[in-house]
């Protein structure tokens, strides 16, 4: 693995402070800590982890008895190490293509995780026994005793090896399977004890203050109608003066499809580079579960895109991503710089602190 030199600032306004030294590859920060949760770096001591706690590339992290940590990916992939557990996290930006390939290593305990994979992307769990090629899902890892391993998929597909056997199982949103250090690898529907399990794992997407501030933003709400509707936002990590894909997604419709896109009078993208300009807006002309919505390249300027999305019923109702005042409160896309090799991160930390991670490679 090709190490490139990286240098870290957070930036708390009016204040610069070095967070990280020139040779760490930040990938992931401690968003939520509850109880008792530390990291270290590679031949550290631990230390206890802080909100806004930045990650580096072979860091880990541990938590206690009735602990547990929420970690969020720079490109917004979310985990909760789960109490009495422990991973490792490796992560690279590719210098060339400015891809983001994943590992996090659990050594014990669950895992739950849910990641919104982007194309050409990698993403994997790995155990002593197992690993799970993510393609895009959310769910729950636990590295048993024995060194057998259950994976519980909420949605998404998942390719689960089995590291003695190197059997290769294909998981689906509503199973579990279950793999085992006699070689063998199994996948069944999932139980209800186990959809309990995932349940208690699932990240509380109402405790993510800035969860919308870089990529992914999701939000639910209901209509006069009483229609119910969830939406989504992610997009890739990109340079500036290069079009952006942003997707839309539609979760947790409580009709159908296509009974919704019947009566769906506005589907659109909001979006501007400064706090000062005014939106423009792109219009979606055919929908999806998943739409996808170009914002020009000549709009595109570093650090960050601000947007928001808008789907408007024929009885008036609408929703928004993010729920409350997305004109004020948007979603920031981060954008690199096209002259420095930079990527800037804003976010709040959960005190409510304004941030900034710089991440500037050489």
């Amino acid at each position: 693995m090709k190490t490139s030199t990286v240098r870290i600032f957070f930036i708390l306004f009016p204040l610069f402070l070095t967070a990280a030294s020139a040779q760490e590859k930040i990938v992931a920060m401690i968003h939520k800590p509850v109880g008792n949760v530390e990291f270290k770096k590679a031949g550290g001591d631990w230390q206890k982890a802080k909100p806004a706690t930045p990650l580096a590339d072979g860091n880990l992290v541990r938590t206690g008895e009735n602990s547990f940590a929420v970690i969020k990916f720079i490109e917004n992939s979310l985990l909760r190490v789960q109490e009495k557990s422990e991973i490792t996290i490796h992560g690279e930006i590719s210098k060339k293509t400015k891809e983001f390939s994943k590992n996090v290593y659990l050594g014990r305990g669950e895992l739950g995780f849910d990641v919104k994979k982007q194309k050409n992307e990698k993403f994997e769990f790995s155990t002593p026994t197992s690993v799970a090629s993510i393609r895009g899902t959310g769910g729950l890892l636990i590295a048993g005793a024995d060194s057998n391993d259950v994976l519980i998929l909420q949605r998404g597909v998942v390719d689960f090896l089995n590291n003695f056997s190197n059997q290769i199982v294909t998981v689906n949103g509503g199973q579990s399977a279950f793999s085992f250090s006699n070689g063998s690898i199994t996948v069944k529907e999932s139980s209800p004890e186990e959809l309990r399990l995932l349940e208690q794992s699932s990240i509380d997407s109402t405790s993510m203050e800035g969860k919308n501030e870089g990529g992914e933003s999701e939000g639910s709400s209901t209509s006069t109608t009483g229609i119910t509707l969830g939406l989504s936002i992610s997009a890739p990590l990109l340079t500036e003066n290069t079009p952006l894909k942003v997707a839309v997604e539609i979760s947790n419709a409580s009709i159908s499809l296509d009974s919704l896109k019947n009566i769906i009078t506005e589907f659109s993208l909001s979006f501007r580079a400064k706090p000062e300009a005014a939106y423009s807006v792109l219009s979606a002309t055919a929908i999806e579960r998943t739409t996808y919505l170009t914002i020009p390249a000549q709009e595109v300027f570093a650090p960050s895109m601000q947007v928001f999305a808008k789907i408007r019923l024929k009885d008036g109702s609408e929703f928004t991503v993010p729920t409350s005042s997305p004109e004020q409160n948007p979603i920031l896309l981060p954008v690199q710089d096209a002259k420095r090799n930079e990527l800037k991160i804003e976010y709040t930390d959960p005190t409510g602190k304004r941030k900034k991670l710089i991440i500037e490679y050489k």
